[in-house]
């Protein structure tokens, strides 16, 4: 995961994208990340619910 940078802190109650290999996986909002930025929960609309997600699942994050 990159963007933006080690603090995703920064990213709660933000929109993202969650990509694997160059593709969109899916959009959805940071819900809560971990003091030490190594995991983090992402809410999405609808009936897909909640994804945790760690540094080390392969994905990236861009803010929309």
């Amino acid at each position: 995961m990159s963007e933006p940078g080690e603090d995703w802190s920064q990213l709660v109650g933000r929109v993202v994208e969650l990509r694997r290999n160059g593709q969109v996986v899916r959009i959805a909002e940071v819900e809560d990340v971990t003091p030490d930025s190594s995991i983090l929960w992402l809410r999405f609309d609808g009936n897909h619910g909640r994804q945790l997600v760690t540094r080390t699942d392969g994905y990236e994050l861009r803010p929309l």
